[in-house]
């Protein structure tokens, strides 16, 4: 009762009542055992909304389905518990995150290519917290009910937090309860050494924050996903046309990504307000795999076979830079960051179609990324175009949201995506408020330790291959209806991928700080450079398991495979 009473009276030096808040949050306590209670509390948006939210609150289900994987006896972590049954697991993870599938001790988490989904335990789930509106109150009040649900760590997705989020940091350190904030960052002015580098602790090998020690920040290298789409997206759209329900040639001819019926792709890109590091990094990898399609695909010719067995010779021809209507990355240009052929300066619902779609369409560019949050919608929708440009997503799978809500899924070829679920599961395990599990709430004595001895709490976390790639379906993955049309090209563990992983960032980042310095050839080209120095094979051969990014043969072979799988995971 006592803790009960401290809670409500946060609530009032805020000036905010307890109704204002329990009106919007489920009326349970967060779900784990004591010391593995993670909340998800929403940036003023409604936590299904098939974004962001609903994105990062998965990986709250997904640690949740695997907190008995990191179950040990000793705080060395060297004696751990074996859990096989479904009743042992129930004793660590959430009940409600094991729903809706068969149990698997060794891959609890959702397989979506076995047609699994996290309906069922987003339907029992009160681990999350919907503010009632988007002003510093309704946050206040969304963090204390985080805290008052008894989190033992809070997530955040979103730079939308920024401006209420040090109060949330100031009451989670009271109680060393660790914040982990996804698609933003804090200050954490690191301790420096005399030459002005950041100095490094000797038994952690970390840097050394001064403040926000208990928060962990995820930031994407959006370059990469951004090139991931594209790549997935060159190679589906120059290839003849395709019969995707038989994976047979289309009777009509033409290429699969033809929308503009002109006989050649061409993929554009723009962005609402222009951002170095978290709109135009995403356009840039974009640009970056659409000249390494021309500088290594392109002009060849492949014996190709449908799913039949019918061949065709096929020569692809160079893809054009819908921004400039040409094929010659000499011509890629921006004047600024306001520049109308790349940007529509803002990211309200319908400006796009007022400046840069325009222009686009135009240039008849037949596939548009837009990176401007629901802007996509007005890709959906181009005012004046004679017709329907196919649509590469962003941030989020959006052929979930967009497509579905606007009938258009038959449009969406992928999405470029941000990892939130993969990152938040990532962190939480390096979470110092997520190491144990107590016997009581008091929090004195310890029954299990929990997930390894690495901290990450005041740290910017370092990047993962799977947080920054395509939400393009995977070669075992049989394409239907609702689904995206291409399959995924790149695995950035893997050969030049990893070297891509390791690399593309810091050519991005040494392009300059404004998008005439990277929009621009010598950067793009560098890029590509760097990739085809990679490989001693000849892109042609290049297959995703050895290289780490498909060539041109590997990629259609196992397209047209993902269009004849059985239920039964064979081929018709």
């Amino acid at each position: 009762m006592k803790k009960i009473l401290t809670s409500l009276s946060a609530f009032s030096s805020v000036g905010l009542t307890a109704a204002t808040v329990v009106a919007c949050i489920p009326a349970k306590f967060a779900e784990g055992p004591i010391g593995q209670r993670v909340v998800i509390v929403t940036d003023g948006g409604n936590i299904r909304d098939r974004s962001f939210n609903e994105s990062a609150w998965e990986g709250v289900i997904e640690y949740g389905a695997q907190v008995h994987q990191n179950i040990y006896e000793d705080a060395a972590r060297t004696k751990k518990v074996d859990v096989k049954t479904k009743e042992e697991a129930l004793k660590f993870d959430y009940a409600s995150s094991l729903m809706g599938r068969q149990f698997d001790p060794e891959h609890p988490g959702v397989d979506k290519v076995k047609g699994q989904t996290y309906d069922l335990p987003k339907k029992y789930s009160s681990n999350y917290v919907e503010t009632a509106g988007h002003n510093t109150n309704d946050f206040y009040a969304g963090y204390k009910m985080g805290l008052y649900k008894n989190a033992d760590a809070i997530l955040l997705a979103g730079f939308g937090h920024l401006a209420s989020i040090s109060k949330l940091i100031e009451w989670m350190e009271e109680d060393e309860k660790t914040l982990v904030l996804l698609d933003s960052s804090v200050d954490y002015d690191y301790v420096k050494n005399a030459d002005g580098t950041d100095k490094i602790d000797p038994i952690t090998k970390k840097k050394i924050p001064q403040k926000n020690k208990n928060v962990i920040s995820v930031q994407y290298n959006s370059e990469l996903s951004g090139f991931n789409a594209a790549w997935d997206t060159a190679l589906w759209a120059n290839m003849p046309k395709i019969d995707m329900a038989t994976g047979r040639w289309d009777s009509k001819g033409g290429l699969n990504g033809d929308a503009s019926g002109n006989d050649k792709i061409s993929m554009g890109t723009f962005g609402g307000i222009s951002a170095k590091n978290s709109v135009d990094n995403s356009m840039w990898g974009y640009l970056v795999a659409i000249n390494l399609f021309n500088d290594t695909m392109a002009g060849k010719t492949y014996t190709l076979k449908d799913a039949a067995g019918v061949a065709k010779e096929f020569t692809p021809k160079k893809i054009d830079f819908g921004n400039v209507g040409s094929d010659n990355v000499d011509k890629v240009k921006a004047s600024g960051n306001s520049d109308q052929t790349w940007f529509s300066n803002s990211f309200g619902l319908g400006d796009a179609n007022k400046t840069v779609l325009p222009h686009l369409i135009e240039n008849k560019t037949d596939i548009i990324m837009g990176v401007a949050g629901p802007q996509t919608n007005d890709i959906v929708t181009p005012v004046g175009a004679k017709y329907s440009p196919f649509i590469v997503g962003i941030d989020t799978d959006q052929i979930t949201s967009v497509g579905k809500d606007t009938n258009s899924t038959d449009r969406f070829i992928t999405s470029s995506i941000k990892g939130l679920m993969p990152a938040a599961v990532e962190e939480f395990k390096k979470s110092k408020s997520l190491k144990h599990i107590y016997k009581d709430e008091k929090k004195k004595e310890i029954e299990y330790y929990v997930n390894g001895n690495d901290i990450d709490d005041g740290q910017l976390a370092e990047q993962k291959p799977d947080w920054v790639i395509s939400s393009s379906r995977d070669a075992k993955e049989k394409w239907a209806p609702g689904k995206n049309l291409a399959i995924n090209a790149v695995k950035y563990s893997e050969g030049i991928g990893a070297t891509m992983f390791a690399k593309l960032p810091g050519i991005y980042a040494a392009a300059g700080k404004a998008p005439e310095n990277y929009f621009q050839p010598a950067s793009i080209k560098a890029a590509t450079e760097m990739i085809m120095k990679a490989s001693a094979d000849k892109p042609e051969t290049w297959t995703i398991e050895q290289n780490g990014i498909s060539g041109y043969m590997d990629y259609f072979q196992k397209f047209i495979a993902s269009l004849t799988i059985t239920p039964n995971g064979g081929n018709s």
